[in-house]
This record gives C-alpha cells, sequence and structure tokens, in this order.
C-alpha cells in the first residue's frame, strides 16, 4: 500500500493533507468602468520604493483580504490566497495577459518569484469573482502587473542597486523617452537573494514596452522574458528547522510573455483588441522526504511546458448614461509534463493535453439618474469537445449626496476548468473532473472624502462548489469539496498635513470538512509617510496576522502562531535624479512561519540607490 504522504505529493495544490489532514486594455475592473472597482486596491510604484520588496508576495501581503506568503524562503513556491481561496482560485496577469500554469501540482497557481518587482509599476487587485469578465481561473480574485511606462519627459536612463544585510543584491538598468501621445521603455533586472536558512533565488529579467497615439487609435505592445534559478528545502518537509533528509530541491524556471493592444479612444461605437502569449517552462528535482508524523513522500523529478494564446476582441460605447461593451475570444492552451517518481525504481509520470476556449461576452453600465449607478455583466464560455458555462455579475452602486460615502452591493459567479496536471496526470487525473465553480457576495460603503483620502469597509461570501480533491478510494482526483468562506475587511488611506496614513484589516471565517492550511482568522497592516523636508520622508510599517492551520510530514497537523512585525524606512532625494531608499526590516527580529520549519528573516537592513537622470 503506497503512504497517504504520497498521495498528498501527487495531488494537486487544492488536495493538501486533512488535519489529521488602467490601464486602457481591461485588467482587474469591468470594461464599462463599473462598480466592480469598490473592491480594487491599487499598489503604486511610491508604495513598492518604500517596501523595497524582493518579491512581490511582500506587498500583495498588505492589501485587506489577501495573504500572500512564500512557503519556503527566498526559492520557495508562492502562497496567495484571496477572501479564503486557494492559489489557483486568483488569476494573475502581466498587463492584461493571463500567466497561471495549470500544468504543474499548483494546479494554476502562479509562482511571483519570477517578476521582479523594481520592473513594475504598480499592481492591481480585484476581490471576488471576475470569471464575467475573464472567463476561467479568475474564481476568488484577480492580480494585474503593470509595467513600467514612462511619461512625457521622463529621463533617459533608469538605474538602480540595491543589497541587504541579509545577503541580497540586485540592480536594474533601464532606458525609456516618453512624448506627447507615446513612450519607449527597454529595461533588466538581476537579483540574488544569497542563501538564507537553506534557500535561495535567483532572478534574471528583461522587459521592453511602447505605446503609441495614431489618430483615435492607442496601440501597445510588451514582451517581458525572467528566468530563475532556486533551491530550497521541499514543502512539507519541514524546512530547516526539521527536516531529516537535508537535500534541497533545485529548480529552474523561465517565463516569456508578450502582449498587443489596440483601444478606440474617440468616436461613438469604439473598438477594442488585445492578443497575449505566454510560454513558462519549470524543472525541478524534489528529494524525498523522510517519515514523520506523516508517512514519507518518493522523491520526484518534473519538466513542464506550457503555452498560452488568447485574442480578445470587443466593441464598447459610450453614451454617458449608458456603457456598454460586447465582444468575444479565443484562447488555446497546450501544456507538457515529463518526470518521474522514485518507488525504488523512476516511475515516468508523463502527460501532454491541449484545449481550446471560445467565448462571448456583454457587459453594461447604466448611470439612470445622480449618484445610481447599476452593473450587469454575462459571459458564455465553451471549450472545444469539453463543457461550457455560462457566468454573470451584477452590482449596484448609490451615492446620496456628492461628499457622501457611495453604498455598495455585488453578486457574481466565477469557474475554474481543472488544470491540465488534474486532467492528465497518469496517475491520479481524471479526465471528467467538472469545472470548480464560486457564487460570491458583497456589500458595503466607501467613502473619498478628498482625492487623497479614502476609506472602504465591506461583507462578503464566497460559496466555492465542486472543487477538486484527491480521492485515495479510487486514487484520482475528484469533485466533492465545499467551502464557504465569509468574512468583514476594511482598508483605508488619508493624509493630513505632511503624513499619510494607510492600513486594511481582515476578518475570515471559513466553512470546510478539512480544514485548510495558512489562512489566519485575522490579518492587517499599517502604514505611515512623513514628508519631513521636500527632499526626505520618513515611514514605517507594521503587519500582524492571527494563528493559521497548517501541517508537515515531520509534524502532522499544527497550528500555527501568529506574528506581529514593524519596519522603519526612509526616502531621500540627494539630487533631482538620485534618491536613497532604506529599510530596517522586521525590527522586532521576529522569526515567525509562513510554513512548518521554514523561518522568517530576522531583522535586516535594505538599502536602494536609484538613478534616473539625462
Amino acid at each position: 500500500m503506497i503512504p497517504a504522504a504520497i498521495l498528498f505529493a501527487l495531488g494537486p495544490a487544492d488536495a493538501v493533507p486533512p488535519l489529521e489532514t488602467h490601464d486602457d486594455v481591461v485588467v482587474t475592473g469591468s470594461r464599462t468602468g463599473g462598480t466592480s472597482a469598490a473592491s480594487t486596491t491599487t499598489i503604486g510604484r511610491d508604495d513598492l520604493d518604500r517596501l523595497q520588496p524582493t518579491s512581490l508576495l511582500e506587498a500583495l501581503n498588505e492589501a485587506a483580504g489577501v495573504r500572500a506568503v512564500s512557503t519556503g524562503g527566498p526559492g520557495g513556491g508562492s502562497f496567495l490566497s484571496t477572501r479564503g481561496g486557494e492559489p489557483n482560485f486568483t488569476l494573475v496577469l502581466i498587463d492584461g495577459v493571463r500567466v497561471n500554469d495549470p500544468t504543474n501540482s499548483k494546479g494554476g497557481a502562479f509562482d511571483f518569484g519570477e517578476i521582479d518587482p523594481s520592473l513594475v509599476d504598480g499592481v492591481e487587485i480585484n476581490r471576488g469573482a471576475g470569471s464575467a469578465i475573464h472567463g476561467s481561473d479568475a474564481l476568488s480574485g484577480v492580480v494585474n502587473l503593470r509595467l513600467r511606462d514612462p511619461a512625457p519627459g521622463s529621463p533617459l536612463l533608469l538605474a538602480s542597486v540595491r543589497g541587504s544585510t541579509a545577503g541580497e543584491v540586485g540592480g536594474t538598468l533601464g532606458l525609456d523617452r516618453g512624448w506627447a501621445d507615446g513612450s519607449v521603455i527597454a529595461a533588466g533586472g538581476w537579483f540574488d537573494s544569497g542563501d538564507q536558512d537553506g534557500s535561495s533565488l535567483r532572478r534574471a529579467q528583461g522587459m521592453a514596452r511602447a505605446r503609441q497615439q495614431v489618430g483615435t487609435l492607442d496601440l501597445r505592445l510588451f514582451t517581458l522574458y525572467a528566468h530563475t534559478d532556486r533551491k530550497t528545502f521541499p514543502e512539507d518537509s519541514g524546512g530547516p528547522l526539521l527536516a531529516v533528509n537535508r537535500d534541497r530541491e533545485t529548480g529552474s524556471g523561465t517565463l516569456w510573455v508578450t502582449g498587443f493592444s489596440l483601444r478606440g479612444t474617440g468616436g461613438g461605437i469604439r473598438p477594442n483588441l488585445l492578443i497575449g502569449y505566454s510560454r513558462q517552462q519549470d524543472d525541478s528535482d524534489t528529494p524525498g522526504i523522510a517519515p514523520g508524523v506523516l508517512d514519507a513522500v518518493p522523491a520526484l523529478t518534473a519538466s513542464t511546458r506550457f503555452s498560452r494564446l488568447e485574442a480578445t476582441g470587443y466593441l464598447s460605447l459610450d453614451r454617458g448614461w449608458i456603457t456598454a461593451a460586447a465582444g468575444g475570444g479565443v484562447l488555446r492552451e497546450k501544456g507538457r509534463s515529463m518526470g518521474t517518481i522514485d518507488f525504488g525504481f523512476p516511475l515516468p509520470v508523463d502527460f501532454a493535453l491541449a484545449r481550446t476556449t471560445f467565448s462571448g461576452f456583454a457587459e453594461a453600465t447604466l448611470r439612470p439618474m445622480g449618484g445610481l449607478s447599476l452593473d450587469a455583466a454575462g459571459r458564455y464560455d465553451s471549450v472545444e469537445h469539453g463543457p461550457h458555462r455560462w457566468t454573470g455579475g451584477a452590482s449596484i452602486a448609490w451615492r446620496l449626496a456628492p461628499d457622501a460615502p457611495t453604498l455598495f452591493a455585488r453578486i457574481g459567479t466565477g469557474f475554474k476548468l481543472p488544470s491540465l496536471y488534474a486532467l492528465g496526470h497518469p496517475l491520479i487525473g481524471n479526465p471528467a473532473l467538472r469545472p470548480e465553480r464560486n457564487r460570491d457576495l458583497e456589500a458595503g460603503a466607501e467613502w473619498r472624502p478628498t482625492s487623497e483620502s479614502r476609506l472602504r469597509i465591506a461583507w462578503f461570501e464566497n460559496r466555492f462548489t465542486d472543487l477538486i480533491d484527491f480521492d485515495p478510494a479510487t486514487f484520482q482526483t475528484v469533485n466533492r469539496a465545499l467551502v464557504t468562506t465569509r468574512g468583514v475587511e476594511a482598508e483605508g488611506k488619508v493624509r493630513i498635513a505632511e503624513v499619510t496614513l494607510s492600513g486594511s484589516v481582515a476578518h475570515l471565517d471559513i466553512d470546510s470538512a478539512t480544514p485548510l492550511r495558512g489562512r489566519p482568522r485575522w490579518q492587517g497592516s499599517l502604514r505611515t509617510a512623513w514628508t519631513v523636508l521636500p527632499a526626505l520622508e520618513l515611514n514605517g510599517a507594521f503587519r500582524f496576522n492571527s494563528s493559521f492551520n497548517d501541517s508537515s510530514i515531520p509534524t502532522g497537523a499544527v497550528v500555527t502562531a501568529g506574528h506581529a512585525e514593524g519596519d522603519l524606512g526612509l526616502l531621500y532625494r540627494l539630487s533631482p535624479a538620485l534618491q536613497v531608499a532604506a529599510t530596517l526590516r522586521n525590527l522586532t527580529d521576529s522569526r515567525a512561519q509562513d510554513a512548518v520549519g521554514f523561518p522568517s528573516i530576522g531583522r535586516s537592513a535594505r538599502v536602494t540607490v536609484s538613478f534616473s537622470g539625462l
């Protein structure tokens, strides 16, 4: 009989051990500019400069309703949960092009370690089912990464170097130029985390982006290439503190994304087109995990190749009191995985699958009277020789007076096609799997008393059905789980004289037959920035989370303690072209564990020197 721990090693990411076990192209909101924006948070370039993140997970983890951490140090995987959903329930876009990889065992999640934060201009986070806009994968939320885009008259040369007392070093170099109706930028970056408790990440990246207005058409083209090499203890091994087998998992990944968009900016009926292509490659060699409270896991190798081509076109109409859009798209996905499982002999576990999805959609926003906005969206997705799904969403927003808060309510449905891994794996795959589904509700209020102040509070409920899990009785993936998540989240930003305060707090309740891992009941953050002098800003941050359920092979089910930590930093402009950012991270020297046996980095200092001139 194969030990139970092996079954979870074979299963998709959502089959976890039980606790015995702005842009101009549509990104996260609606194409009509509807009230879905009430659930959207934007992390800007200024926020990233203050934080100096080595991974975008650090920035995402401060957003309300989002849990974003590494599962094994710098070289570990990414865990991002939006309002309690699985990591593969959040669609990730780069300038509107989807980059989730459904070929590996993560079931369609995205590794944020592949992206250099210094090449990102901002991050948009939209919570709630977004399938009426994006189709499959937007089950609990959407994250869009906006690449840097120079403004008119921007400097020609961009350069930065950064380092930390934890051994992290990196840098970027770029050339850009912006003019009245266009811009162009080419930039590259590199990063080396050094060895941190047996975990390391090396990253190299390059990107180019061009934008030009031609008459009433806005044209954009970008491409991004990234390569990573990583080393860490295997997930669920107990990490540097508890792992018996001290061999590390090694891996490398390559990501290439390119996109072209066309948007009409004038006239009654405006054309819009987005063509996106992505290609991903990942190779990993994972040593076996020695038995503990749970059974041993054998050594694994995997080499995956995945490509995606998507074209979406639609016409939009704006008549003041009504904004509407209608169109369709086609999505072609192709993946192959080659690997082995060591059962005393290398057992091959190869598979290859492809699928094509056709879609049609329509959206409308009505403004029948001052302060009242009504939105509706519907979409039909059909997989060639496979399932089809209708999804929809509707919302209402009402502001009683110009200076009053806006009350909003929303309902939406979402779905996620089974990953190619869950469908095609030769040992556990099940080609009869149904798409996972979600129905979400949200209600709340948002108040914007000034252009620099915002307060939002919302109640939400997600009902996830047909979730994919592993069934030991049939030894394959099946649809059976039902999970309900509900909670309250609040976030705000206020500027008082020269001081800006921003923060978030969220409370999450989960109703699940199997307690879910990595999701604290309480989580929050607070950030302050004080402009002491025109050239000097002092800033600070505070983050906390309560305890959460987790598991590892050495320990079995555990409850990991919550923690709190704070930072202090400064931004100092030495000249119009030269800026220094310094941050003292984790002042309390907390060695909290975001995954069992993997302590976070203790107290460290980060410094970034940036040049923007010529």
